[in-house]
């Protein structure tokens, strides 16, 4: 078995004995374009503590200093003051820990003493919450953890698939550069799963290149973060042929902007500045947006999980990939809304659809 299919395996959290078998063909045939199991093997989630709405529901979320952490808390308040979700909701709250696992520790224990029936997840790290996870299941509470996921079985993960995202954005690279050249790769937040798999997914490639020469740098997906390490960068005499950045690519952008420098292809996130600089200057680009749409995914699912029904133990969300091809005013990046805001707000295949204007505007 490939190194990559047991990370994804335990993400996925295979062998839990919540879980009721592999994936049967016709599962899901209402659903399965939203509820999309992450593969063939994976198994089928039930929970025991089923019973009638409505429930109480806790967001826990680890880091906040970026915007898409903003947004995605957001579109979740959004999502419970729907009619439809918000007849099945008796209290919902978010709660943030910062980039710190034992306060996010001491934040879900206080969560289930509370008395949730479910917990949202954006975890600080992949395996250092497990315990407090599998104490949660025991008590009765559900979790679904998504964007950094967890890798204990004992949760439901929803995520896109962050290994594949950093060997788009490596290929783009590659295309663009020849194979040869200087390659800034900005990376997220250290320690987290996503910073993980998507530089994972670049690695490989970049690997198969000797001709790449590559500089790291932390961006912590944050513009301001960013700009400063990629100016940094600049002004150490670097030149750099190509970008790869996880993140806080507005900022990316104004840094070569900051020293006069002709913009290079850059493959990254789906920060609004990016796209719309792409949109009037021309220079290559790709950008493929870990949708903040996802957390109401989560919350979707975990009402239906809640109420009964049995789900993928790993869902996968499609990648939504912008590249100078398809940039559209108005669809993919917007007028009105800050560089920093990131575009990608809505889950399209499960019907999540949220207007970026207003979760802009909705941010506390």
């Amino acid at each position: 078995m490939k190194r990559r299919d047991l990370l994804v395996q335990a993400a996925g959290g295979l062998g839990s004995a919540m879980l009721l078998g592999a994936l049967p063909s016709m599962a899901w045939a209402d659903n399965s374009a939203c509820y999309k199991a992450w593969s063939g093997s994976t198994k089928m989630f039930s929970w025991p503590h089923t019973k009638k709405p409505p429930y109480r529901i806790a967001l826990s979320n680890s880091y906040i200093g970026n915007e898409w952490r903003a947004e995605m808390a957001t579109i979740a308040k959004m999502y419970a003051n729907r009619p439809e979700v918000k007849k099945l909701i008796k209290d919902f709250k978010i709660s943030s820990a910062g980039n710190d696992v034992n306060a996010q520790i001491a934040q879900i224990n206080q969560m289930i003493l509370s008395g949730v029936d479910a917990i949202v997840l954006d975890a600080a790290s992949p395996t250092g919450l497990n315990s407090t996870i599998e104490r949660a299941a025991n008590a009765g509470v559900l979790v679904v953890s998504f964007d950094n996921v967890v890798t204990t079985d004992k949760a439901i993960t929803i995520n896109q698939d962050q290994f594949d995202m950093g060997k788009r954005w490596a290929d783009f690279v590659i295309k663009h550069t020849g194979g040869k050249g200087h390659v800034l790769v900005v990376r997220g937040v250290a320690g987290t799963f996503v910073d993980q798999q998507r530089y994972k997914g670049g690695k490989s490639v970049f690997d198969k290149h000797p001709d790449i020469k590559t500089t790291e740098v932390y961006g912590n997906w944050d513009n301001g973060t960013a700009q400063k390490v990629t100016a940094n960068a600049i002004a150490s005499g670097a030149k750099f042929d190509a970008v790869w950045s996880e993140g806080g690519d507005s900022g990316v952008v104004n840094a070569f902007k900051q020293h006069g420098l002709k913009m290079p292809p850059i493959a990254g996130e789906a920060e609004n500045g990016f796209r719309l600089a792409a949109a009037k200057d021309g220079f290559p680009m790709m950008s493929i947006g870990q949708s903040a749409g996802l957390v109401a995914l989560s919350m979707k699912v975990a009402l239906s999980v809640l109420q009964g029904e049995k789900v993928p133990q790993s869902i996968q969300s499609p990648l939504n990939i912008v590249t100078n091809d398809n940039l559209e005013k108005g669809k993919n990046y917007f007028t009105g809304v800050p560089d920093s805001f990131f575009d990608g707000v809505s889950v399209p295949d499960c019907g999540l659809h949220f207007d970026a204007k207003q979760v802009y505007h909705g941010i506390d």
